[in-house]
Protein backbone atom coordinates (compact mmCIF):
# COMPACT_ATOMS: atom_id res chain seq x y z
CA UNK A 1 0.00 0.00 0.00
CA UNK A 2 3.06 2.26 0.91
CA UNK A 3 4.40 1.87 -2.69
CA UNK A 4 1.18 2.47 -4.49
CA UNK A 5 0.60 5.70 -2.53
CA UNK A 6 4.31 6.81 -2.68
CA UNK A 7 4.25 5.65 -6.43
CA UNK A 8 1.13 7.97 -6.87
CA UNK A 9 2.55 10.80 -4.95
CA UNK A 10 5.75 11.20 -7.18
CA UNK A 11 3.62 10.89 -10.31
CA UNK A 12 1.01 13.73 -9.15
CA UNK A 13 3.74 16.13 -8.15
CA UNK A 14 5.78 15.57 -11.64
CA UNK A 15 2.84 15.60 -13.90
CA UNK A 16 2.03 18.72 -12.04
CA UNK A 17 4.51 20.39 -12.28
CA UNK A 18 5.79 19.84 -16.06
CA UNK A 19 2.27 20.91 -16.73
CA UNK A 20 2.63 24.09 -15.00
CA UNK A 21 6.68 24.20 -17.11
CA UNK A 22 5.10 23.80 -20.71
CA UNK A 23 2.81 26.29 -19.63
CA UNK A 24 5.20 28.94 -19.89
CA UNK A 25 5.41 27.82 -23.79
CA UNK A 26 1.94 30.47 -23.77
CA UNK A 27 3.59 33.70 -22.86
CA UNK A 28 6.49 32.89 -25.48
CA UNK A 29 4.13 32.70 -28.56
CA UNK A 30 1.67 35.27 -26.85
CA UNK A 31 4.34 37.53 -27.87
CA UNK A 32 5.66 36.16 -30.95
CA UNK A 33 1.78 36.20 -32.11
CA UNK A 34 0.89 39.41 -30.49
CA UNK A 35 -1.43 37.85 -28.29
CA UNK A 36 -0.64 38.77 -24.74
CA UNK A 37 -3.60 39.01 -23.23
CA UNK A 38 -4.59 34.97 -24.50
CA UNK A 39 -1.68 34.10 -23.73
CA UNK A 40 -1.84 34.97 -19.66
CA UNK A 41 -5.32 33.76 -19.57
CA UNK A 42 -3.77 30.27 -21.29
CA UNK A 43 -1.00 29.80 -19.00
CA UNK A 44 -3.19 30.92 -16.20
CA UNK A 45 -5.90 28.20 -17.10
CA UNK A 46 -3.79 25.40 -17.63
CA UNK A 47 -1.66 26.56 -14.33
CA UNK A 48 -5.52 25.94 -12.43
CA UNK A 49 -5.96 23.05 -14.55
CA UNK A 50 -2.97 21.26 -13.03
CA UNK A 51 -4.04 21.88 -9.46
CA UNK A 52 -6.34 18.78 -9.87
CA UNK A 53 -3.07 16.82 -9.27
CA UNK A 54 -3.17 17.82 -6.06
CA UNK A 55 -5.72 16.00 -5.05
CA UNK A 56 -4.47 12.50 -5.38
CA UNK A 57 -1.24 13.82 -3.76
CA UNK A 58 -2.55 15.33 -1.28
CA UNK A 59 -4.93 12.60 0.37
CA UNK A 60 -1.86 10.20 -0.05
CA UNK A 61 0.71 12.17 1.57
CA UNK A 62 -1.71 12.74 4.65
CA UNK A 63 -2.76 9.12 4.54
CA UNK A 64 1.45 8.04 4.77
CA UNK A 65 1.98 10.33 7.40
CA UNK A 66 -0.96 9.44 9.96
CA UNK A 67 0.08 5.55 9.22
CA UNK A 68 3.80 6.58 10.73
CA UNK A 69 5.62 6.78 7.53
CA UNK A 70 9.37 6.57 7.93
CA UNK A 71 11.31 9.56 7.49
CA UNK A 72 13.61 8.17 5.12
CA UNK A 73 11.28 6.93 3.09
CA UNK A 74 9.18 10.31 3.12
CA UNK A 75 12.30 11.76 1.82
CA UNK A 76 13.30 9.35 -0.81
CA UNK A 77 9.80 9.70 -2.07
CA UNK A 78 10.59 13.91 -2.09
CA UNK A 79 13.50 13.85 -3.81
CA UNK A 80 12.65 11.26 -5.99
CA UNK A 81 9.87 14.44 -7.20
CA UNK A 82 12.45 17.22 -7.07
CA UNK A 83 14.70 15.36 -9.23
CA UNK A 84 12.44 14.23 -11.80
CA UNK A 85 10.96 17.63 -11.91
CA UNK A 86 14.25 19.47 -12.23
CA UNK A 87 15.32 17.07 -15.59
CA UNK A 88 11.96 17.40 -17.16
CA UNK A 89 11.86 20.97 -16.60
CA UNK A 90 15.28 20.83 -18.10
CA UNK A 91 13.91 19.30 -21.29
CA UNK A 92 10.85 21.82 -21.82
CA UNK A 93 13.63 25.06 -21.37
CA UNK A 94 16.39 23.05 -24.09
CA UNK A 95 12.88 22.80 -26.55
CA UNK A 96 11.22 25.87 -25.81
CA UNK A 97 10.33 26.70 -29.20
CA UNK A 98 8.88 23.29 -29.48
CA UNK A 99 6.02 23.58 -26.95
CA UNK A 100 5.18 27.38 -28.08
CA UNK A 101 4.45 26.18 -30.99
CA UNK A 102 2.24 24.09 -29.68
CA UNK A 103 0.61 27.13 -28.18
CA UNK A 104 0.72 28.76 -31.31
CA UNK A 105 -1.84 26.34 -32.87
CA UNK A 106 -3.88 26.16 -29.72
CA UNK A 107 -4.30 30.09 -30.75
CA UNK A 108 -5.23 29.35 -33.95
CA UNK A 109 -7.93 26.22 -32.93
CA UNK A 110 -8.97 29.15 -30.39
CA UNK A 111 -10.62 31.63 -32.66
CA UNK A 112 -13.35 28.76 -33.95
CA UNK A 113 -14.01 26.95 -30.41
CA UNK A 114 -13.21 27.34 -26.54
CA UNK A 115 -10.04 26.33 -24.72
CA UNK A 116 -10.61 22.38 -24.04
CA UNK A 117 -11.57 22.26 -27.66
CA UNK A 118 -8.73 24.31 -28.92
CA UNK A 119 -6.38 21.82 -27.05
CA UNK A 120 -7.44 18.78 -28.21
CA UNK A 121 -7.94 19.73 -31.77
CA UNK A 122 -4.05 20.92 -31.64
CA UNK A 123 -3.37 17.24 -30.36
CA UNK A 124 -5.65 15.56 -32.59
CA UNK A 125 -5.27 17.32 -36.09
CA UNK A 126 -2.87 16.44 -38.31
CA UNK A 127 0.23 18.95 -39.76
CA UNK A 128 -1.82 22.05 -41.62
CA UNK A 129 -0.54 24.34 -44.31
CA UNK A 130 -2.90 27.39 -42.81
CA UNK A 131 -0.99 27.89 -39.55
CA UNK A 132 1.71 30.02 -40.11
CA UNK A 133 4.27 29.34 -36.97
CA UNK A 134 6.82 31.69 -36.06
CA UNK A 135 10.16 30.42 -34.84
CA UNK A 136 11.70 31.32 -31.38
CA UNK A 137 15.20 32.69 -31.85
CA UNK A 138 17.39 32.54 -29.07
CA UNK A 139 20.77 31.74 -28.29
CA UNK A 140 20.39 32.17 -24.08
CA UNK A 141 24.03 31.82 -22.71
CA UNK A 142 24.68 32.68 -18.78
CA UNK A 143 25.65 36.33 -19.69
CA UNK A 144 21.74 36.75 -20.68
CA UNK A 145 20.73 36.06 -17.01
CA UNK A 146 19.24 38.72 -15.07
CA UNK A 147 20.16 37.54 -11.62
CA UNK A 148 17.80 39.29 -9.18
CA UNK A 149 14.98 37.97 -11.23
CA UNK A 150 16.67 34.93 -11.06
CA UNK A 151 16.74 34.41 -7.29
CA UNK A 152 13.24 35.98 -6.61
CA UNK A 153 12.09 33.69 -9.35
CA UNK A 154 13.50 30.53 -8.02
CA UNK A 155 12.65 31.88 -4.33
CA UNK A 156 9.02 32.38 -5.38
CA UNK A 157 9.06 28.00 -7.00
CA UNK A 158 10.70 27.08 -4.45
CA UNK A 159 7.21 27.82 -1.73
CA UNK A 160 4.89 27.28 -4.61
CA UNK A 161 5.82 23.92 -5.81
CA UNK A 162 7.61 22.30 -2.61
CA UNK A 163 6.36 24.12 0.59
CA UNK A 164 3.79 21.47 1.01
CA UNK A 165 6.58 18.55 1.28
CA UNK A 166 8.32 20.92 3.79
CA UNK A 167 4.86 21.17 6.06
CA UNK A 168 4.34 17.54 5.77
CA UNK A 169 8.12 16.80 6.41
CA UNK A 170 7.67 18.67 9.43
CA UNK A 171 4.40 17.08 10.45
CA UNK A 172 6.59 14.16 10.45
CA UNK A 173 9.23 15.13 12.63
CA UNK A 174 6.92 16.29 15.19
CA UNK A 175 3.67 14.19 14.73
CA UNK A 176 2.00 15.66 17.94
CA UNK A 177 1.49 19.12 16.29
CA UNK A 178 1.03 17.65 12.77
CA UNK A 179 -2.61 19.33 12.38
CA UNK A 180 -1.55 22.07 12.93
CA UNK A 181 1.86 22.10 10.86
CA UNK A 182 0.22 20.72 7.97
CA UNK A 183 -1.43 24.01 7.67
CA UNK A 184 2.09 25.80 6.94
CA UNK A 185 1.52 24.56 3.47
CA UNK A 186 -1.16 27.08 2.74
CA UNK A 187 1.24 29.82 4.05
CA UNK A 188 4.27 28.93 2.12
CA UNK A 189 1.96 28.48 -0.89
CA UNK A 190 1.23 32.03 0.10
CA UNK A 191 4.45 33.67 0.34
CA UNK A 192 5.31 32.12 -3.26
CA UNK A 193 1.83 33.32 -4.88
CA UNK A 194 2.52 36.77 -3.35
CA UNK A 195 5.89 37.15 -5.22
CA UNK A 196 4.61 35.61 -8.57
CA UNK A 197 0.93 37.89 -8.40
CA UNK A 198 2.82 40.92 -7.20
CA UNK A 199 6.19 40.66 -8.99
CA UNK A 200 7.24 38.16 -11.60
CA UNK A 201 4.18 37.82 -13.76
CA UNK A 202 3.96 42.12 -13.67
CA UNK A 203 7.22 41.61 -14.99
CA UNK A 204 6.94 39.64 -17.45
CA UNK A 205 3.68 40.88 -18.79
CA UNK A 206 5.10 44.61 -18.84
CA UNK A 207 8.02 43.23 -21.05
CA UNK A 208 5.74 41.28 -23.06
CA UNK A 209 3.67 44.19 -23.78
CA UNK A 210 6.68 46.05 -25.14
CA UNK A 211 6.28 46.01 -28.77
CA UNK A 212 9.68 47.66 -29.32
CA UNK A 213 11.87 44.56 -31.30
CA UNK A 214 14.22 44.27 -28.31
CA UNK A 215 15.81 40.83 -26.04
CA UNK A 216 14.43 42.20 -23.28
CA UNK A 217 11.33 39.67 -22.93
CA UNK A 218 13.51 36.66 -24.00
CA UNK A 219 16.22 38.20 -20.93
CA UNK A 220 12.82 37.93 -18.65
CA UNK A 221 11.69 34.58 -19.76
CA UNK A 222 14.56 33.08 -19.63
CA UNK A 223 16.01 34.19 -15.85
CA UNK A 224 12.70 33.20 -14.88
CA UNK A 225 12.82 29.86 -16.21
CA UNK A 226 16.28 29.32 -14.99
CA UNK A 227 14.93 30.44 -11.47
CA UNK A 228 12.14 27.45 -11.96
CA UNK A 229 15.00 25.11 -12.81
CA UNK A 230 17.02 25.83 -9.94
CA UNK A 231 13.90 25.59 -7.30
CA UNK A 232 13.58 22.11 -7.64
CA UNK A 233 17.95 21.75 -6.61
CA UNK A 234 17.48 24.19 -4.35
CA UNK A 235 14.57 22.55 -2.79
CA UNK A 236 16.09 19.02 -2.68
CA UNK A 237 19.01 20.63 -0.76
CA UNK A 238 16.96 22.50 1.80
CA UNK A 239 14.66 18.82 2.50
CA UNK A 240 18.40 17.15 2.42
CA UNK A 241 19.67 18.97 4.81
CA UNK A 242 16.34 19.73 7.28
CA UNK A 243 16.51 15.53 6.88
CA UNK A 244 19.76 15.21 8.20
CA UNK A 245 19.31 16.99 11.07
CA UNK A 246 15.97 15.33 12.00
CA UNK A 247 17.56 11.42 10.81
Amino acid sequence: MYYYLATLVVLSYVLMQSIETISFGSRVASRLCNKAALGTTLQNSIFIGSRLFLVPMLLSLAYLIESGIRIQTYLTMVIASTVLSFFLSLVVLSRLDFFQKIFQKIFFFYSESTIPIAILKTFKSKRRKDIDLVDYIYEPNIHNLIWKKVLVSSLAYIFLSTGFFLAFMLAIIFPEYRLTLGQLSTVFHGIGAVLLAFYIDPMLSRSIDDTADNEVWRCNVYSVFIGRVLSYLFSTVILLFLGFLYT
